[in-house]
């Protein structure tokens, strides 16, 4: 009779950091997604925030599909994942973001509306993935991002002034949006699509929703030194290389807590901006920031136990069997 041999402990033993675990793709990503707010500070004057919301859009939809016709792909292929449902979601996802941001935070607040947008996308993520995957939000999950949300409330100060209603409607939308693509994302993952070319589609028929409008704004400043290198960080950093950490994390680990995960986006675009830009940060947005990183760190520590519980099961059903 054969029996399953557990493996010895010297060969179950994982690596950290592993440069290829999930969890850590994640972060990476959203550590390019917080230096958005420091290279944007560092735009010419002129440079509108819708404008370099577009940019940053379009100039990571151009570096993707570049890649991608220099690998020799085909790209008929993009056509035919913008036919299907979830490639037209994750299109609108990754297109109405940035009006419904921009057009959030002027009704708004800047706190209010990252408060909104931020805190409210991986909520909306959970529930999406719940209805459509029947995939129900784990408790620990739970806790992670409402100590999350807690975080980002103590770090922008819960701030509710000047707060229209439809501002409030406005950038909840725009979480929506960042869900909408998470959850869409993930569908074209499992079906088999790469990466780089969900990106692609959904970045290049974004761009179709918030481009046009920008071409009757200034755009000068994009022929300066100082335009053309912030374009270009937007555009290669904060967009393709951290949506392409972020969508690799996604396609092993569950949409709600890759969107949890990806809230390492407004921890880094804090600190930045405390120790980069010079922002001060009062004894409460410490203690947001305390309370986020708290979070995150049960969000990780769970997901990476799960992954490493899969992967034993997994090794020790495909051991060789001994024979007695």
């Amino acid at each position: 009779m054969s029996i399953p041999v557990e493996l010895p402990s010297s060969d179950r033993r994982r690596r950290w950091p592993d440069p290829s675990h999930p969890v850590l793709l994640v972060v990476i990503g959203g550590i390019l997604f917080g230096t958005a707010g420091t290279a944007q500070a560092y735009a010419p004057v002129e440079a509108a925030a819708p404008a370099i919301g577009s940019v940053r859009l379009l100039g990571g939809a151009l570096a993707l599909t570049a890649y991608l016709a220099m690998r020799g792909y085909r790209l008929s292929g993009l056509i035919e994942i913008w036919r299907s449902k979830a490639g037209v979601v994750a299109a609108l996802g990754a297109g109405l973001f940035q009006p419904l941001f921009f057009s959030g935070i002027e009704r708004t607040s800047v706190p209010l509306g990252t408060l909104v947008t931020v805190g409210s996308a991986p909520v909306f993520t959970g529930l999406l993935a719940w209805a459509l995957f029947r995939d129900r939000p784990t408790p620990i999950w739970g806790a992670a991002t409402a100590l999350c949300i807690l975080g980002l409330g103590l770090l922008t100060g819960f701030g509710t002034a000047g707060g229209s209603a439809l501002g409030v409607l406005m950038n909840a939308g725009a979480g929506l949006a960042i869900a909408s693509f998470t959850v869409a994302a993930k569908t074209l993952l499992a079906r088999g699509r790469g990466t780089i070319e969900i990106l692609a589609a959904a970045f290049l028929l974004g761009s179709v929703v918030v481009v046009p409008p920008t071409l009757f704004t200034d755009l000068s400043w994009l022929a300066t030194p100082r335009g053309a290198a912030v374009a270009v960080w937007l555009g290669i950093a904060t967009m393709a290389a951290a949506n392409i950490f972020y969508a690799r994390g996604l396609g092993r680990l569950p949409a709600p807590t890759t969107a949890t995960l990806a809230l390492t986006d407004p921890l880094t675009a804090t600190l930045l901006g405390v120790f980069v830009l010079g922002q001060a940060l009062t004894v409460a947005g410490w203690a947001g920031v305390a309370v986020l990183l708290l979070g995150l760190l049960v969000q990780g520590a769970f997901a990476s136990n799960r992954k490493a519980q899969a992967s034993d099961i997994g090794r020790t059903a495909s051991a060789p069997a001994q024979q007695p």
